[in-house]
């Protein structure tokens, strides 16, 4: 569980990569943004005061509002009609509206009108269309309510005839005379459906228009083939102007209207995106090229995992930025004489954000807006450049986050398991009964686990070495206590039995003896703890140690007058200290000396630098050597080497405590007590440090 909450911020990195990646997407989109909108001002300045291109001049073959112009193809051919027809064929694209966020290029349609001339003069429509699959109407049966009609791809075709035309005329000159922009469309009332057939890449229709036709209106909508049959898109050709056989003056104008157009767009065409030409009222005009279609990127394994994780970590980001409900769309704010843009995203290909760009300006004759120029674009081409570099980056960071998270899943694992072993050797090395009976094995790999198992060893050789103080003490005192109490029973009872008034004293005497030697012993156990909670709560004091020692070096000429004492001292700087331990662990080392120096010789007490750092205190006198054995135990707690034969060491109830003593102030300082032969003597001391 540790190891997974120190994994989760790894996580975070390809979330703040992809981050990155899509400010730098919005910063380009921003530029192409700018670029695209004064392109649109800049090409609808071309445009301006172009009577003639938007009908607002004097042409008698003027066009109604709202419709275009459409001029069948003649075919002066007589039998097949759909191989004469198709041979000879002009295709006009169609208009494609995509919805819910389906790619651009979901559907593309294009019409031909061909007029067939022979025998029997009929005027044919074809359609073909570019999708993925031709999806069918079908039932699907519903308990209940009978069968349910599903949607499927549908062509559908809307005629009017001579009295819808003259219809839209007369709405035209009307809102012409009152200067209104919008005029009422007629309504065509004939609806004729249109079978498709499937072809290889799309499908194709055929059908033939009634012959007195004169407006039309073709409208495809494209479901999607995987079930839902949700609608993806819808082509609409808007009101089409079909010219009649003999109105020649019409299709003089017409071919003329559409050249003029031709030209135009020529001069307009950028090479990327849309540009279409709106009238007044929002009718198609004029368009030419389409936005670019996302590029498809490689399909090898390497780019469909880098797109797969590029998808998972896009769910994290924001959704589509489509307008809000309501907004005014940028042909809408154009022609209502305001420039206006719009940037709606329409996906991310291969992690890499993708917009439609729209900028829309008016186009203004004299100071009325007879259309707007409405340019379209997406970012698919820019962000295609990138798409490879950002798949590369993304395997890259994805091995990277793998090895690392492995590689962390690795070194915690060994740690973990290594861990287990110590604390079951920390656990074996203490029996039930608290007593350490073994050690932490130590490990090959030299790290802070391994410097923990060190760390155990040291506590469990400290709790040894505690666990042996307390039997030694046990042993000692059950020694040390024996004889006094012996001393006391058998003074009691000689006392009771005893009717003689000098021998009555003499056994009070050695009764009051071993209750003293009793309260010695107690005081010497309690002196130990004494002093570590003096040095646990005393502060350093920076003093002169010269100073110190030779004040108590005179104190000791006059607690022991029968022997002499020589000071030896070098010049001393200050040293941090607690003084009352420092007199302390003196008086220990001169008491020792006091009591096995030879008589009348000499005791000499030595403070002098050691080194750089330490300072030494020693204290020298004349008498037996220590036992070899003894040099190194000597300051262990319980030890002495006083014999009964000298009548000093039982008869006052020592414990073997003193230099034990010393050994916890030298300790305390920084320092070691030390104790060594000298030639006809003993030397013992300890040291301190001259720096904390």
């Amino acid at each position: 569980m540790t190891l997974l909450v120190a994994l989760l911020p790894l996580l975070a990195l390809p979330w703040a990569g992809l981050r990155f990646v899509e400010r730098m997407a919005e910063s380009t989109r921003d530029a192409q943004w700018d670029t695209q909108q004064a392109a649109a001002r800049g090409l609808a300045a071309s445009l301006h005061e172009r009577h003639e291109l938007f009908g607002l001049g004097d042409d008698p073959a003027r066009i109604p509002r709202g419709m275009q112009p459409v001029s069948p193809d003649v075919v002066p051919l007589a039998g097949d009609v759909a191989s004469s027809g198709v041979a000879s064929a002009r295709w006009h694209p169609l208009p494609v509206q995509v919805e819910g966020g389906a790619p651009l290029d979901t559907l593309e349609a294009s019409m031909s009108i061909a007029r067939i001339g022979g025998d029997r003069p009929r005027l044919l429509l074809m359609l073909q269309a570019r999708d993925e699959r031709l999806v069918l109407p079908g039932e699907l049966d519903t308990t209940g309510r009978g069968p349910v009609v599903q949607p499927g791809d549908a062509a559908t075709v809307l005629v009017g005839g001579e009295d819808e035309l003259l219809e839209a005329i007369a709405a035209d000159q009307r809102a012409r005379a009152t200067g209104s922009s919008r005029i009422a469309q007629p309504e065509l009332s004939r609806r004729i459906p249109v079978p498709l057939g499937q072809v290889d890449g799309g499908w194709h229709a055929e059908l033939e228009l009634p012959p007195d036709v004169r407006l039309l209106r073709v409208m495809v909508v494209d479901v999607d083939y995987l079930g839902s049959r949700k609608v993806e898109a819808r082509a609409d050709s808007g009101l089409l102007l079909l010219a009649a056989e003999d109105d020649l003056l019409a299709q003089a104008a017409a071919r003329r209207r559409a050249q003029q157009w031709d030209d135009v767009l020529r001069a307009l065409d950028r090479g990327t995106g849309r540009v279409a030409i709106f009238a007044a009222g929002g009718d198609l005009l004029a368009a030419r090229g389409e936005p670019t279609p996302p590029a498809r990127g490689p399909d090898d394994l390497a780019s469909r995992l880098a797109r797969m994780l590029l998808a998972l970590a896009v769910r994290l980001g924001p959704g589509d930025d489509r307008p809000a409900e309501g907004a005014m769309s940028p042909l809408a704010g154009a022609l209502a004489g305001v420039p206006a843009r719009e940037s709606r995203r329409i996906g991310s290909e291969a992690g890499m954000p993708v917009w439609q760009l729209s900028s829309a300006h008016p186009v203004w004759v004299g100071d009325r807006v007879a259309g707007a120029l409405l340019l379209e674009e997406t970012t698919a081409a820019q962000s295609s450049l990138a798409q490879r570099a950002l798949e590369r980056l993304t395997l890259l960071v994805a091995a990277a986050l793998a090895a690392t998270a492995l590689a962390l899943l690795g070194v915690a694992s060994l740690a973990v398991s290594r861990i287990v072993r110590l604390r079951r050797a920390a656990e074996a090395a203490i029996d039930a009964r608290g007593r350490v009976v073994g050690s932490v094995p130590r490990f090959r790999l030299r790290d802070e686990v391994d410097a923990m198992a060190g760390s155990y060893n040291r506590v469990l050789a400290r709790l040894r070495e505690h666990q042996d103080y307390l039997a030694k003490l046990r042993g000692r005192l059950v020694h040390e206590l024996r004889t006094p109490i012996m001393v006391v029973r058998s003074s009691l009872d000689n006392l009771a039995a005893e009717s003689d008034p000098h021998r009555i004293g003499d056994y009070a005497a050695r009764a009051q003896a071993g209750a003293a030697r009793l309260e010695r012993i107690v005081a010497s156990m309690g002196e130990a703890a004494s002093l570590e909670a003096m040095l646990e709560e005393s502060d350093l004091e920076s003093v002169d140690l010269a100073e110190l020692v030779a004040a108590c070096v005179d104190g000791y000429r006059a607690a022991y007058p029968g022997n002499r004492f020589r000071l030896d001292v070098a010049p001393a700087r200050r040293c941090p200290v607690v003084p009352e331990a420092i007199a302390q662990a003196l008086d220990k080392l001169v008491a020792n000396a006091v009591d096995f120096a030879t008589a009348g010789s000499e005791i000499v007490v030595v403070v002098e630098p050691e080194g750089r750092d330490r300072w030494r205190i020693a204290v020298a006198n004349q008498g037996p050597p220590l036992p070899g054995e003894m040099t190194h135990s000597l300051f262990e707690s319980m030890v002495t080497v006083r014999h009964p034969a000298r009548g000093g060491a039982d008869a006052r109830g020592h414990l073997g405590l003193g230099l034990y003593l010393v050994r916890l102030i030298a300790e305390f300082h920084g320092g070691a007590a030390w104790a060594r032969n000298r030639p006809g003597g003993v030397e013992v001391g300890f040291t301190v440090a001259a720096v904390r």
